[in-house]
Parts: C-alpha cells; sequence; structure tokens
C-alpha cells in the first residue's frame, strides 16, 4: 500500500483538500495499479506537461506539495522548489534526495560513515576492478539501482560472474521506475549486522523522530534480501538514540528541510551506515500501524504541519521530539522459498491468530507465485500487523503466522 493512498483522507481531517496527481512511474512500478479517485492523471489531463502541471498548481492555489511515494519524489521536488512560497528542501543538488549515487557521494563530501560504494553508468556494464579485487578476496558485495525502492533489483553477490550479472540487470534494462538506472556496488555491512528502519519529519525547526523499526530477514538462494518482519522499537531503547544521531546527520547532509523520510540503516560494532533512503514517508501501510502504535505517524504529523503552517490550527507550543509505544508491534511480511501456488483462505485463519489486528492478504486463489526477492514481493502476498504485550509473546506470535500462512502456499 502506497503511502499516497493514506494521504487524503488524514488531510481531510485536518481540514485540508488535497490536489491528486497520479504519474505513469507510479503505474510503471507497481505503487497503485488503477486511477486513483478524484486524481488529474498527468498523461492523460496533462500531457505530461510540467508548465501545464505548474499552471494547475497556481490555479488550484497549491502552496505545499507531498509526495505520496518513491516514483513521485523526484517531481515533488522540482514543484517545491518552482512554486513560490512553497516549503522546500535546499536547491542545490536536489538529486541527492533521490539517487543513491548523489546520495552517498553527497554523505561521504560531509564525513558521514558511510559503506564504501562504486558506480557503474546506466548503459554500461563494465565494473569496477576494485569491486572484483574485494570478491576475489573472498568479501561479499550488495548491488542495487541507483534509483528504486522496496529492495527491488537488490542482490548479494560473492563471485565477478555474480557482480557481473547483477550489474547488467540493473544498467542495460528498463528500471523499477521505467527509466534506466545506474547500478551502485557496496560493500556488505561486516557481521555481526542488524538493520533498521528510521522515520523521521522534517521543518525549519529540526528534525523529528517518528519511529524506529527492526528488520528480521534472510537471504535467499539466488541471493535476494527477503524481509520477515518489521518490530517497532521503544524510543528510550539506546540503540534508538544512536540511529537518531547518526539520522539527524544524514537529513542535514541531503539538505532535507521540510517533509517525512525514510531511512534504512546498518549497524553493528562499526556504527550506523546508511543503505537506503526515502524523501518521503514509509510505504506499505507502515503509517497506519505507527499511529496505532504511537498515536502519531509521518502522515499525521504532516498533516498537522500544514494545518499549523496555512493557520488552519494553532501551533503546538512545546513539542517532543521523539515517541512512545502502547503496545509491542510487528509487520509480518509474507514470502515464499521457491514457486508456489496460493490456496485461498489465510485471512479468515489468521485473522483468528492472537495479537493480529489486521491481515491484508494481496495474494489471489489459484495463482502462482516466483520466490519471494524483494519487499514488493512480499506486498504481492500479503501483510499481517500484530501487537503484544512483551518481546517474546511478539516474536512467538509472529512466527505462529508465517506458519500458519506457510500452510496456504503449495508448490505441488
Amino acid at each position: 500500500m502506497s503511502s499516497g493512498r493514506l494521504y487524503p483522507r488524514v488531510l481531510q481531517q485536518y481540514g485540508i483538500e488535497p490536489v491528486l496527481l497520479d504519474t505513469d512511474h507510479a503505474l510503471v512500478s507497481g505503487f497503485r495499479t488503477a486511477p486513483t479517485p478524484g486524481a488529474v492523471d498527468f498523461a492523460a489531463d496533462l500531457g505530461n506537461s510540467y508548465e501545464a502541471l505548474l499552471r494547475l498548481c497556481a490555479e488550484r492555489s497549491v502552496a505545499y506539495v507531498v509526495a505520496g511515494s518513491e516514483p513521485g519524489v523526484e517531481l515533488a521536488e522540482r514543484l517545491r522548489a518552482d512554486i513560490p512560497g512553497c516549503p522546500a528542501g535546499e536547491t542545490v543538488l536536489p538529486q541527492r534526495r533521490w539517487d543513491k549515487q548523489y546520495m552517498f557521494e553527497a554523505l561521504a563530501a560531509a564525513g558521514i560513515p558511510t559503506l564504501t560504494t562504486w558506480a557503474v553508468p546506466a548503459g554500461h556494464t563494465a565494473v569496477p576492478a576494485e569491486a572484483v579485487d574485494e570478491l576475489r578476496a573472498g568479501r561479499k558485495l550488495v548491488v542495487k539501482p541507483a534509483r528504486g525502492a522496496a529492495s527491488v533489483g537488490v542482490r548479494l553477490v560473492e563471485t565477478p560472474g555474480q557482480l557481473a550479472e547483477a550489474v547488467a540487470e540493473i544498467t542495460d534494462r528498463a528500471g523499477f521506475f521505467g527509466g534506466t538506472s545506474a547500478a551502485l556496488i557496496q560493500e556488505m555491512y561486516p557481521a555481526p549486522r542488524v538493520e533498521y528502519a528510521v522515520d523521521t519529519f522534517s521543518t525549519p525547526a529540526g528534525h523529528e523522530i517518528v519511529c524506529v523499526t527492526v528488520y528480521d530477514k534472510w537471504v535467499s538462494e539466488s541471493g535476494d534480501f527477503v524481509y520477515e518482519k518489521g518490530r517497532w522499537l521503544d524510543h528510550d531503547e539506546p540503540i534508538v538514540r544512536e540511529l537518531a544521531a547518526y539520522a539527524r546527520r544524514v537529513l542535514d547532509a541531503l539538505g532535507m528541510r521540510i517533509g517525512p523520510a525514510h531511512m534504512e540503516i546498518m549497524s553493528g560494532p562499526p556504527g550506523p551506515r546508511l543503505i537506503d533512503f526515502g524523501a518521503r514517508a514509509h510505504g506499505i501501510g507502515h503509517p497506519l500501524h505507527t499511529h496505532a502504535l504511537t498515536g502519531n505517524s509521518q502522515i499525521h504529523r504532516e498533516s498537522e504541519y500544514i494545518a499549523e503552517l496555512f493557520g488552519m490550527r494553532a501551533p503546538v507550543a512545546q513539542r517532543d521530539s521523539g515517541y512512545a509505544l502502547s503496545r509491542r508491534g510487528a509487520l509480518v511480511l509474507l514470502s515464499v522459498e521457491r514457486e508456489a501456488r496460493y490456496l485461498g483462505g489465510a485471512d479468515a485463519e489468521l485473522a483468528d491468530l492472537p495479537g493480529v489486528r489486521e491481515v491484508r492478504m494481496a495474494a489471489e486463489p489459484g495463482r502462482t507465485y516466483p520466490a519471494t526477492k524483494s519487499m514488493m514481493d512480499s506486498v504481492a502476498l500479503g501483510l499481517v500487523f500484530v501487537v503484544a504485550d512483551t518481546a517474546d509473546e511478539l516474536d512467538f506470535r509472529c512466527a505462529e503466522v508465517r506458519k500458519r500462512a506457510g500452510d496456504f502456499f503449495t508448490t505441488d
């Protein structure tokens, strides 16, 4: 579920009527599969003309721009810069907020610890000799598109042959959003390592931490990273404070001055290292569950900020930069290790399990699904939101959800 689908209802709760825009980028990448009710279609209605879009914004008195999902970030950034008086991030090198090649270069220039990264331009397939040397020395590497989301196209490689294949799959064909992309080759964060998601909201007053979740995942036989679940962490846990400090440095280096950001950060003995970034709210329905657990979310915070900015409600006199969990919670991402057919009927079974608060089965009965390779593949199967009073109870309940869900897929 793209966050773009969640914004209209929340904005309306704050008395804000949004102007919705559909683009082909979101359609190509699967972030939407049908027209958004009431939305302007950038292609059909405006002929993909940016000038026509600017005229529409002037006619509708648009004064604030929200990126509903990763495919819309670049266009949203451009509109913010061109609409007079619109709150925006730093306008110098805005690509650092949506293109990972510029992103990691900006972090390195700011002196922020990052993973060693090499880039292969779109349309090229020759891999850097230094990366090949790393593999021959027995070290693993990660290959990812410079432009993308949801772990699509992210591969773990161990040999020069795997490296060349993974790079060519990115640079030699249309990417996640329809266009070509450079390939990034990064060192593998050394074990032991844990991946976290840090969700923030930025204003001229500073960067707020909305929530931090920790990911459990595994590597498939093909070297793809498969997510098992995301678990919300308490704000007062020591690792959260460390991640928050690092995230604020990242936001400053990338010129984030307004709006939500979603960061994926690896951490272990060497300290935090950014592995992915999106200048938009967390996707897959995550903000709804964050709101259920904390009473706030990136989408609610942004709607509140817009209402305060335009005098529709009084600003909060003193705002806490953190959050508090009312219960333990996790979002289970379903997956299949190899091609499997969905039998149907999992919804009712899973909904009756202890702690299950929401089941979103996307899989269609009778349809066969390929081995899960990315978060988008998991979304195509289903997501389950689970709560509990303790961490141990939550882990047990999530494991039971995955076990029961597996019974509804067959490899026969």
